[in-house]
């Protein structure tokens, strides 16, 4: 993968110096263009055709039509067929070229074509026109500024933060961080700027200096249609062996991330397939009850992979984290940030590209607030006496234990009967309304969560909901900045569209049967991967950050949590009493998002 930039005036020293806040996702190659309208550049992480021939901005035969591409195109190489047979002539063996060609022959419907993972802005110098677009399920980032006759794009939000704009809070969008603890597309922290929603483009006129359309290419269709289990795991094996093998595409060393979970074996077991010399990486943790490495290594031994285990504790999480605001330049909560930097720089020492399990979660059920969830919906349409007397034993039982699952049921209870969305968004948050409210000395309005999910109910309306928010918003912009930081290109093999497609088509009661989430996956994968990671509990890529907060790394709490004096956002007060005040609370959360958000505000808006 690659990092782009451009904006709508000629100013060459400035594209360059944004484009070398971008040297990290493209340290091969470097390049700009410039004329009266527009500022271009790129850099490039060669994976594909490793000479001079792939450099960007690139060009078709007139050089009228240029590109700034980031990701990959799987299916490149049929697309180059048809347009060499209509005419196109190549002087490279990317896949980029075959954007601009494929842009001169089918306009914007040449996105319906591409199977791949991607970003890109094609300048239509003739029409006058930039043409941006995202991928399916946004595996790959695009900011873009429009405010003041100004439009600018980048593949990371440093680029618009050092562009010399008027830098500002977006507020709704601070609130939406601590409610959830990450910002989906279209939302940014900054004023005046978004991300591009993915499978959607749009188009921007130069000579109006304004975006004249913003439209979506592809959407989700759940059906269910399909109830046969044997049928249904027999194409689910064969649509993801399909798509882990186009993702071995490389002329570079490609391995694979490794939990001992179900996604990321699967993806192994189908990769040593296709390839004999795979070297796998994964993560041992210095707390046991977060450490799932002898299981990764015990499938690691199965498959006869080239098995890499990197040892993390409390001094590589102060080391990552000082780190953390240079890589994720909008703040992100989610603290597995830290593990995936690690695992990330010690891959990178062997691979130039890893295939990763994300996704298997949120397409196929794998996660344990989906089967909370049918719990508090039963408990949600209880009456409203019988509520507070739970309630009652909720906070009895914080007192004995202070956990942040117990309190959000609590909180739960107090609410009359939800909708679906609804109750899943409050299942979801990472602080309650009214700590919210106190906390940014406002009361916090919220638009557009349900990001067009509609009248979906049940796991569906669930699975939709954390394919277009979290998947997004948390983890892949955790994956992509922390890999891209030191120069992995990572593909999720569940992400190919025809797999997507193709889960939202499996019926529910496949996905979770009792407690036992991605059934139809492990169904698809007896006899393939373990019978022990088949049976095994899922446990997440968790991080001990409680314990770490309360031992280990104090001094960041009390420096960038009760101490940082670098903006007057929050109410100071609230903070250092939150703990102290009525039931224990679990505050490792909420410590956590401030100390984030502060050492962000601190690298790059001051």
């Amino acid at each position: 993968m690659c990092g782009i930039v451009g904006f709508n005036w000629n100013d060459a020293p400035l594209v360059k110096g944004l484009n070398g806040l971008l040297a990290h996702r493209g340290p091969d190659q470097s390049n700009f263009y410039c004329d009266q309208r527009m500022s271009l550049a790129h850099r490039r992480l060669s994976i594909l055709d490793l000479s001079e021939n792939g450099i960007q901005p690139m060009a078709n035969e007139n050089g009228d039509v240029l590109v700034v591409f980031n990701g990959e195109i799987f299916n490149y190489e049929e697309l180059k067929k048809d347009l060499t047979k209509r005419g196109h002539r190549f002087i490279s063996t990317t896949d980029t070229e075959v954007l601009v060609h494929l842009y001169e022959e089918h306009g914007y419907d040449m996105l319906s074509m591409l199977d791949g993972q991607f970003s890109f802005c094609i300048y239509d110098k003739p029409k006058g026109l930039l043409f941006l677009a995202r991928d399916r399920v946004g595996i790959l980032p695009l900011f873009y500024y429009h405010a003041q006759g100004k439009f600018i794009f980048c593949s990371e939000l440093k680029g618009i933060l050092r562009s010399g704009i008027n830098k500002g809070i977006d507020e709704d969008a601070l609130a939406r961080y601590f409610r959830f603890g990450y910002l989906p597309a279209p939302h940014c922290i900054l004023k005046n700027t978004l991300k591009l929603k993915p499978a959607h483009y749009l188009v921007y006129d130069l000579a109006l200096k304004d975006i004249i359309a913003y439209e979506r290419y592809w959407d989700m269709a759940f059906s269910e249609e399909i109830s046969d289990h044997n049928s249904a795991a027999q194409e689910l094996r064969s649509l993801l062996e399909q798509s882990v093998q186009s993702r071995l595409m490389a002329d570079v060393p490609v391995g694979a991330f490794l939990s001992g979970g179900i996604d990321s074996s699967a993806v192994v077991a189908l990769m040593k397939k296709h390839k004999k010399d795979l070297k796998t990486f994964s993560v041992k943790f210095d707390y046991p009850e977060f450490d799932e490495s002898a299981h990764a290594k015990r499938t690691a031994e199965y498959f006869g992979t080239e098995h890499y285990e990197i040892h993390f504790s409390s001094a590589d999480a102060r080391r990552i984290i000082e780190k953390l605001a240079a890589h994720y330049d909008e703040p992100l909560g989610d603290s597995s940030a830290i593990p995936t930097c690690l695992v990330s720089e010690a891959a990178r020492q062997h691979v130039t590209v890893s295939l990763s399990g994300d996704g298997g979660d949120e397409l196929l059920g794998g996660y344990d607030s989906y089967r909370y969830f049918f719990i508090l919906r039963v408990l949600n349409a209880l009456p409203a006496g019988l509520k507070s007397f739970l309630r009652l034993l909720f906070s009895l039982a914080i007192r004995v234990c202070p956990k942040f699952e117990l309190e959000r049921v609590r909180e739960l209870l107090k609410f009359p009967k939800l909708g679906d969305i609804e109750l899943f968004e409050k299942l979801s948050e990472k602080i309650d309304r009214e700590d919210l409210k106190k906390l940014l000395k406002r009361d916090a309005q919220f638009t557009d969560t349900t990001q067009g999910i509609g009248t979906r109910k049940g796991l569906s309306a669930l699975l939709h909901y954390d394919i277009v928010n979290y998947l997004e918003g948390d983890i892949l912009a955790k994956v992509d900045r922390a890999a891209m930081a030191v120069s992995l290109e990572t593909r999720p093999p569940f992400l190919d569209h025809r797999v997507i497609e193709f889960c939202l088509r499996i019926h529910n009661r496949l996905k979770i049967k009792g407690w036992n989430g991605k059934w139809i996956l492990k169904k698809a994968f007896e006899g393939i991967v373990p019978m022990e990671t088949l049976r095994r509990k899922k446990k997440g890529f968790a991080v001990p950050i409680r314990h770490y907060l309360k031992n280990e790394l104090k001094d960041l709490v009390q420096k960038y949590v009760f101490h940082y004096t670098g903006h007057d956002l929050f109410d100071r007060e609230f903070i250092k009493g939150i703990s102290g005040r009525g039931a224990p609370k679990d505050t490792a959360r909420l410590y956590w998002n401030i100390m984030m958000f502060n050492l962000w505000h601190e690298r790059w808006m001051r």
